[in-house]
């Protein structure tokens, strides 16, 4: 158990001062891609040297943003804690979140969200982390397809013992070969020429912590689904040993 706790102590450190070293490099690479956008802006004026060498470098610029971003993911520390939070709030929020990057890719999202279902006991910061990432994943999966489609639905199953909360999202996009599916819960995997690796992997770490299972289905070239399932009855458990010391 101790060396449980140290071990995590590490990675908390380790978090913050990722967190603080990519604060560090977000300032000036927003520096560096303003000016290259401003010189962009007059192509006109520039050879056709000089203007491949600026897209180079934008392309670039853009390389180092998503490794950044994923790498802020994986280090997040911030929490506030298991609570009782609307599913489908969570959902809305990060759909808003993501509708510009959607409208770029040429991606619609619809959602079909159960009226019933009202709450489930998470950390707030971390699930909407998690379906951010989910919802990025599909967006860009989806990225080559002409009218590419992804649909989330909420859903709440009864059963014997207490029930299933499901969060669902599925995308007509590229999908994930039988090869690559082994692995794409693995640390520092990933398919993306630029990808860390770190998203699909912090996403089952980060659902292990909130209780809750999450898995997928996947057919190339068809397109994937992924689902959160969240037991009601260990929901309810873990509420009731989280409370019972403020009782």
């Amino acid at each position: 158990m101790l060396s449980g706790d140290i071990q995590n102590n590490k990675l908390r450190i380790l978090g913050k001062l990722t967190a603080s070293l990519i604060h560090e490099i977000r300032n000036p690479l927003s520096a560096i891609k303003l000016n290259l956008d401003l010189i962009k802006m007059e192509g006109n004026l520039l050879s056709k040297d000089v203007l491949e060498s600026v897209n180079d470098s934008l392309s670039a610029t853009d390389r180092i943003e998503y490794m950044v971003d994923s790498l802020l993911s994986f280090a997040r520390v911030v929490t506030h804690g298991r609570e009782n939070i609307s599913l489908n709030k969570i959902t809305l929020n990060a759909v808003d979140l993501l509708a510009v990057k959607a409208t770029k890719y040429g991606v619609q999202i619809k959602h079909n969200l159960d009226e019933n279902l009202i709450y489930v006991y998470a950390d707030e910061n971390k699930l909407l982390q998690v379906i951010l990432n989910l919802i990025t994943n599909a967006i860009e999966s989806c990225e080559e397809n002409n009218g590419g489609k992804i649909v989330i639905k909420t859903l709440y199953k009864a059963c014997k013992d207490g029930g299933k909360v499901h969060w669902i999202i599925e995308d007509n996009g590229s999908g994930i070969s039988k090869e690559n599916q082994k692995k794409i819960f693995e640390d520092f995997y990933t398919s993306k020429e630029n990808g860390t690796g770190l998203g699909l992997s912090v996403c089952k770490m980060l659902i292990n912590e909130q209780g809750a299972e999450i898995d997928f289905e996947s057919k190339l070239e068809v397109g994937t689904k992924f689902k959160i399932t969240f037991s009601v009855n260990r929901m309810r458990k873990l509420y009731e040993t989280e409370n019972s010391s403020n009782r």
